[in-house]
Order: structure tokens, then sequence, then C-alpha cells
């Protein structure tokens, strides 16, 4: 590989050498390997810049270059054999406007039909591969290699679930049938446990197991590895007849071939932009992965007349989502300890732009993990947004020379030696004096979703316990406001409107209030749920061991740990101490005594909210004995729309389900029963 130094921006020849030396090295570890050292974002901006200076320099296009061929090669192990029709890569965008330009050329091309119908389907992150079957019995089956030449993988596709022998009905005399080979996420979940009970190495990722299942030797082994496979298109075909994609799908459904026609669509350009944002709200919801989405012009007749590049169909375009993974650096492995005094590593790297978010820490989670996956100082990690919420390291794609982290004896923060929790796979500090264990609840306590004290943000939080103010929750309670106004930066005003905040966080709803506490394994729900048995904290504290397993989702280790809280003689000391100084949670009303305007029916809301919060609307409807679901569907009652309220509300169109804004929602809680 040309070792990477610093480019010539003004030097053309240097820096498309430079590109080409660098996208052939990543081909060969994602195609021949298996081992990508940068995650696809990050390959198609080197291959964007090629393409865009060869477009600009024409003369020093190089018929070899990367852009001029589809990427790959045949491993030596397996037979090479030539594809009757070469198998295109598709041309790809992230961007809304490009597909938009995309459709635009296509258009002028064919002479400005504005009446084009596109069909939209999912873009599956596997293996391409090419079936081809002869008078309807299976003969060969060949990955896409370099688009011209592939490898023979017919003994371990024959063990790939639902790839038929023999095709149903009247089979063609030749039909070549294109699609990918996948792992869903049950299957790849279903290895990896059992190669983790093995004390074995886990994979990494569906995609790079599928292809290394693929090209392995003996089909056996390859069976133990379950893969699923799709097909989206064709190769030659000899007596197979279709006029549009659409019609293709359905054919080959017919045949017994599977297909993901179930999420594919047919319309203009608005109706599969539309599609495209469903699929992406429904991304993590698939049993397989998916990166993108590809839009084609339906009618085969037009995509005979628009032809080929040299990559890529023009018919055909690549509609990624935002990138969910990005590779970086890991800088240094620091230690958090939180309200629970739980000691947590965490990998420092550098920045890396990962789904619209700019990340430079990542969660390690604890030592286990940390050996599980080998993380060192100065490794090149994959890392992913799960969720597109929570950055996580997926893997090593190159390590580096330092060494192996080693989870400290003593606490970072106080020096106390820490103690191991075995139950829960964690390192803890005992010291409930700890000033991060005491940050990390204060901030807790006062987080929105517990009594929602504004102003007091972390850096607030930071200087009430270095000046020694607040060592406890109840302090808070018992704060001046000339102390406050005396802290830096914060003055008359600042500390005023703190003052306020705390004298209205002491009436919040019980709920909130016993989520604030911390009390280990007690998050938001169950905390609603202790509240909607026990009402007051003078209920809770008569409670025992039988009256709380007794309560539905309150299982043993939930009351085990609140049962440890409530004989805990500090932490009832500090409860009796904030009720001293005037904190009086409410109590939620129950249904009979709100009304029950909404009993029975259930409620969703999507879109910006204007005239309340999306939490205090949730609380609307808990108070009036509504129930709130998660996603439309036909269990759905009530579907309540803000501002671009998005793809829920075209399902729930479809669906028949009652939409209301804001206003009719409001009318609807002062209904009588």
């Amino acid at each position: 590989m040309a070792k990477r130094g610093k480019r010539d921006a003004t030097d053309p020849v240097a820096r498309i050498g430079e590109l080409i030396a660098e996208i052939r090295h990543h081909d060969r570890l994602y195609h021949e390997r298996d081992a990508a050292e940068i995650s696809d974002p990050e390959y198609d901006a080197l291959l964007a810049e090629l393409q865009r200076l060869e477009a600009e320099h024409p003369e020093l296009v190089d018929p070899d270059s990367p852009t001029q061929r589809v990427a790959g090669a045949p491993v030596p192990h397996l037979v090479s054999v030539e594809h009757r029709r070469p198998m295109l890569s598709l041309a790809n965008t992230y961007s809304r406007e490009e597909v938009e330009e995309w459709a635009a050329s296509t258009l002028e091309f064919l002479g400005g039909d504005a009446g084009l119908a596109y069909t939209i389907e999912p873009k599956l992150d596997g293996v391409a591969i090419e079936a081809i079957y002869e008078r309807g019995r299976l003969v060969r089956a060949i990955t896409r290699g370099d688009g011209r030449v592939g490898d023979d993988v017919t003994h371990t596709a024959r063990t790939i679930r639902g790839l038929p022998e023999r095709l149903v009905g009247k089979a063609p005399a030749l039909l070549e049938v294109r699609g990918e080979v996948i792992m869903t996420r049950a299957s790849f979940a279903g290895v990896n446990t059992r190669r983790e009970a093995a004390g074995e190495e886990l994979f990494i990722n569906p995609r790079n197991l599928a292809s290394g299942t693929l090209k392995m030797l003996d089909p056996a082994a390859a069976a133990a590895r379950p893969l699923d496979v799709l097909f989206y298109g064709l190769g030659e075909t000899d007596g197979f007849e279709a006029a549009t994609h659409q019609d293709v799908l359905a054919a080959l459904e017919a045949h017994g071939l599977p297909t993901s026609a179930w999420l594919s669509v047919r319309g203009d350009l608005a109706h599969v932009l539309a599609h495209y944002d469903g699929l992406l709200e429904r991304r993590d919801g698939l049993p397989f992965e998916v990166d993108g989405a590809v839009i084609k012009v339906d009618d085969h007749a037009l995509q005979h007349r628009l032809g080929e590049r040299s990559r890529s169909p023009r018919w055909a375009i690549a509609f990624k989502f935002p990138a969910r993974q990005g590779t970086s650096v890991v800088r240094r492995i620091e230690v958090l300890v939180g309200r629970t005094g739980a000691l947590t590593p965490r990998a420092v790297v550098e920045p890396v732009y990962v789904a619209g978010v700019t990340i430079e820490h990542v969660t390690l989670h604890n030592r286990d993990e940390i050996e599980r996956l080998g993380v060192k100082v100065g490794d090149r990690v994959l890392i992913e947004r799960a969720g597109d919420v929570i950055p996580k390291i997926v893997g090593v794609t190159k390590a580096g020379s330092g060494e192996p982290f080693v989870m400290p004896d003593t606490c970072p923060a106080c020096a106390t030696p820490v103690i191991d929790d075995a139950e829960e796979v964690v390192v803890r500090c005992p010291n409930r004096a700890c000033p991060a264990v005491v940050r990390r609840r204060l901030s807790h306590f006062a987080s929105r979703g517990a009594l929602d004290i504004e102003g007091l943000g972390e850096k607030l939080v930071d200087q009430l316990v270095t000046a020694g103010l607040v060592a406890r929750l109840s302090d808070l309670f018992a704060l001046e406001e000339e102390q406050v106004a005396a802290l830096e930066r914060m003055g008359a005003t600042s500390a005023r409107n703190l003052m306020t905040a705390l004298r209205r966080s002491r009436t919040r709803p019980f709920s909130r209030f016993l989520y604030g506490l911390g009390i280990r394994h007690v998050g938001a729900h169950v905390a609603e749920v202790i509240a909607e048995t026990w009402r007051t904290l003078d209920d809770l504290r008569q409670a025992d061991e039988s009256a709380l397993v007794d309560v539905s989702e309150i299982g043993p280790t939930v009351a085990e740990s609140i049962l440890a809280w409530l004989a805990d003689d500090s932490e009832q000391a500090d409860l009796d101490r904030m009720v001293a100084l005037g904190v009086a949670p409410t109590a939620a009303a129950t249904r009979s005594e709100s009304g029950g305007v909404l009993s029975g029916r259930t409620f969703l809301f999507t879109g910006s909210l204007t005239k309340f919060s999306r939490r205090e609307a949730h609380e609307m409807v808990k108070a009036a004995g509504g129930k709130l679901l998660s996603g439309v569907s036909k269990n759905l009652d009530v579907l309540v729309v803000g501002e671009k309220p998005g793809s829920k509300l075209k399902k729930a169109e479809e669906l028949g389900v009652e939409v209301l804004d804001e206003d009719g929602f409001l009318a609807l809680l002062t209904e009588q029963d």
C-alpha cells in the first residue's frame, strides 16, 4: 500500500495515484479478507474524491482505476467463474438532493417523461450472489467478485435457508437471479452466543460472518451458521418475461425465490422518497441489517434505453441511510464513577462523525467487555451508534502498540479500595461520600425525568460539591440564596432562579421523586409502578417483601433493592430531613379520582408539540386512565400530531386511526364520561 503522506492538493496526478492505492488496499481487506479498516461512508468519500478528480482530468483516467471496475477479486481457494453479464455495483449517495438530481438527469436522458415510475426497496447489508437455474434446477452459485469473475460457492449456497434446489411452477430454460446473502440478527446473535459459551472470539457483524461462511470449503461447517438470501434482480435469462421490476419480484416469488417485495413500493419520486423515510424509521425493527434503499426505474424498456456506465447502471441509485459506523483511534481509556459507585471504563477517541453526531467518548461498559473486544490505547476501532443513539465499539480493525488495560484497584475519585460486584459484573466504589458519587446522584436527582430542577446542571453541581455546600440530597433544600449567589458566575438573579426552581421541585409527582432518589434497579417505569401502589412515602415505608413481590413488574431483585434502601438508616435520615425542609411529593390521582376520561383508549404523540412537552402529554394520558403505545399499529386508538409529524401520520391514516391535533387532544381531556 502506498504511504499516506501529506496531500498535495495542487498535483492531481499524485493525489489520484494515492487514492487508487488506498482504495485498492481497502478493497483487498473488505472483499478478500472480510477485515475492513474503515467504514462504508469513509470508503465512499475516497471513491467520490477519485471520481471528482478523474472528471476534472479525464486524460488521467486509468482503465484499471477503481472507478472503472467493480472492486474485489476471487479468493484463491475457490474456482473462478465468469459472469455471463457483469454484476455491476450501484452509484450511491447520502443526499436527498443528489437523488433528485439523479432523477432529473434520468428524465432528461429519456426526453423528459414526467410520468416516470420508480421502485424502492431496502439495500441489504450482505454479500452479493448470482444463483443460476437451468430448466428450474439450481446448477451454480457465484459471488460477485470483481463484477466480471466471481467465486463458485455452490457447495455452501446449497446450505442457505430459502434457496430452492428447484423452482416452483413452469421454469424458464435459463434464469440467473441476483440477490444478497444475509444473516438475520437472530441467527447472528445465536452464533455469537454459542461462540461465547465456547470461549471463542466473537464475530463483529452479520455481513462479515455471512461472507466468510459463504466462502468456506466445508459445507457442513457452513450449515452450522444459518444463512438467508433475498433476490432483487436478473442476469441472463431464456424464457423469462417481465415488463417491470415489480413484475420481476412477483415472478421470482411465484417461482419460490425469496425477495424483499413486502418492503418494496412503486410510485413517483415523492412517493418512493416518503417510503425511504419509513424504511429509515423501521430499520432497527427489521430482522436483518439494512444500510439504505435502492431506487430503480421500474420499466425494463426504459432501463434498457438508459443503459450502463462502466461501474453502475444509469437506471438505479442507492440512497444510503445516515452513517451509523465510523472508525477512529483510541487516545486513552479513562474510568468514570457513577451514582451507585460503579466504575465504568470509557474510551476517549479521535473525533469521528457518525449518524449526525461527532463522537469523542465511547463507553466500554466493564472489564469483561474490554477483554472481549481486546481494546487498547492506539487501536483503530469500528464505532457504531446503536439505535442511532448510544455509541459503542464494535471491534478492533487495526491493533496499536498499547498495553492491555487494567481496571484500577482504588476509586479514581476518592482513592477508596474498590470491590467486585460479581452479581452485576461491575467494580464498585463503596464510599457513599465519594465526591464523584455525590455529583452523579445530584445530577440525576435534578434531571428532567426526576425533579427537573431548572438551572441545576453539572457545572453548578460541581461548584456546590467543591464548595462543600452539598454532600447529600437534602442539602439542596437547605441552601440559602446568598450562598448560591456567592459562587463563581452565579450572581443574584441566577441564585434567585435556582431557589425558585428548588421550591417548585418540592411537590413533583411521587413517581418522579422516587426515580430521582437513585434506588438501584428502580428506573422511571418501576417508580411509576411503585407510586401507583404506594401513593406516599409513608405508605411505601410500610411495605414488606411479600407486598413488593406481589406487584406486577417488581421481581425479587427490585424488591430486595427497595428493602435495602428502606433499611438504610442514612438514606432514611436524609429522606426525613428532606420532608422537614418542605419536600412533599404529590400523590398521583387514581383512575377513579381522575375521572378516567381516556380509560380504555391508547395514544401516541408525534411531531413537535407546542402547547405542552412530550413528558407532560404522557402524564396527562396516564392521569386520565389512558395508555401509551410506542408505535402506530392496529391497537392504536388516537394519534396526536404536532408540527412535522412524519411517517407515523401516513401510516395512521392508512389504518384508519383517529388523528387529533393538540387542541383536539386537550378538548378530549375535558369531555365528561
